[in-house]
């Protein structure tokens, strides 16, 4: 992996406009979902590229390390993070320090951790330190928030070697415990073999300070964080990253790349929020079904509407349930500004297609969270009568049912909800 780093995150559901705000907090914070990492931070334009078109809602980059083997990185600024995390990015910033003391002849040399037992392997401890406060410094230099996970890329080794294995131990112990003194959260990386060695060392806590965090790589081609290295009950749930394919080329959106692709599921726990029935109007706005009413209608679809329509400022009347002449005007009005629709006053399926997803055009694709996605959800059950559950969280379900409507359109069956996507949505599209 030190030829192609690997670090993932998952999509927030964010415009995609270069004025668009930075999203405040730490990386990954909590989400699952596909990543991929280059050695070096891509340019913008195929960030722009694979945002929109590729299933990837995470990118790795590589910040620090005397042992990092790409190039001068000449993307990686503070604008190039501030730029991603705009456009609904999640990053994993990614250290490739000493390595450990039995790596192969011809490697890291004058780079490795010191494999001397004196004072409990102090200098090991002491060489770990180090390499936390340059990734701190580092972090910090490139706008990465206190409280995002730093991960350490200790590559693969001979874990049977006792003062190869310990002093790595120790070294790791070092780097978790200072990287949580500087205010970040510690992560590892390695083969999954190698990781091996973490278990036995947790019935010591007082002796090592192990990663709250792993990213283990086994090219087995699974996406899923089990391995039969790691017990079930270890950094789990949501602690762990699995790099499942090792460097291949990728091209999307017309750009491409050089990349390992990861399947995550990192954060405090994935947010799982239920189903939103209720609008800030106080009445339910999320159906499986959204069918055509008409002038005359009662009842609560009804007052869905009414409070759909006050959002975008085309009805101004109390929420009756009553589908009475101002009701009808407002829908024609809605329908008139959209060229797409025929301003007749009846409330179709393309028009609470169209009045459902609008907004913003954001990026969304699997493992995506947040409002953008409860208004996708709505706005495809009204286009397609999937009845997808409204609960905010882009699964394969979601995927599936994108990937049909992109094919009844003539669109790239992607799954992943693009600009392009959006606008037939907002165009009422059926």
């Amino acid at each position: 992996m030190l030829a192609t780093a690997t670090l993932l995150v998952v999509a927030a559901g964010l415009p995609s406009s270069a004025g668009a705000a930075v999203v405040r907090g730490p990386d990954p914070g909590s989400g699952f979902g596909y990543g991929f990492d280059a050695c070096d931070a891509p340019s913008q334009r195929a960030m722009n590229a694979w945002n929109q078109h590729s299933h990837f809602s995470a990118v790795g980059i590589y910040i620090a390390g005397m042992n990092r083997a790409c190039s001068s990185q000449p993307h990686l600024d503070r604008r190039w993070v501030r730029t991603q995390k705009a456009r609904g990015w999640k990053l994993l910033p990614l250290v490739v320090g000493r390595q450990a003391s039995c790596a192969p002849r011809g490697l890291y040399r004058g780079k490795r951790i010191s494999p001397r037992p004196a004072g409990l392997y102090r200098q090991a401890r002491g060489q770990g330190a180090d390499a936390a406060r340059g990734a701190a410094r580092a972090a910090r230099h490139l706008g990465i928030r206190e409280g995002s996970v730093l991960w350490f890329d200790l590559e693969g080794f001979d874990t049977t070697r006792t003062h190869c294995r310990r002093s790595a131990l120790h070294f790791v112990s070092g780097w978790s415990r200072q990287v949580r003194r500087d205010g970040f959260r510690s992560g590892l990386y390695s083969s999954a073999s190698t990781l091996r060695m973490l278990g036995p060392a947790r019935a010591y806590p007082d002796v090592f300070s192990l990663p709250g965090y792993l990213w283990f790589a086994h090219w087995n081609g699974r996406a899923t964080v089990a391995t039969k290295y790691l017990s079930n009950n270890h950094w789990m749930p949501h602690r762990r990253v699995h790099q499942f394919r090792g460097g291949h080329s990728e091209r999307h959106g017309g750009r491409r790349l050089v990349i390992d692709s990861n399947y995550y599921s990192v954060g405090q726990g994935i947010w799982i929020g239920k189903e939103q029935r209720r609008s800030h109007c106080g009445v339910r706005i999320s159906y499986g079904r959204y069918e055509t009413m008409r002038p005359g209608a009662r009842g609560p679809g009804v007052r869905a509407a009414q409070c759909v329509l006050r959002d975008g400022r085309h009805y101004r009347g109390r929420l009756t349930g009553r589908y009475d002449r101002r009701t009808t005007r407002a829908v024609r009005h809605f329908q008139a500004v959209h060229p797409r629709l025929r301003a007749t006053g009846v409330l179709t399926r393309g028009t609470w297609t169209a009045l459902l997803s609008r907004g913003d055009r954001p990026a969304l694709k699997y493992g995506s969270q947040g409002t953008a996605v409860r208004r996708l959800q709505r706005a495809l059950n009204a286009a397609t009568r999937a009845s997808v559950a409204v609960d905010g969280i882009f699964g394969l379900g979601d995927a599936r049912v994108v990937e049909r409507y992109q094919r009844r359109h003539h669109l790239p069956a992607t799954g992943v909800v693009s600009a392009r996507t959006w606008r037939l949505l907002q165009r009422g599209n059926l």
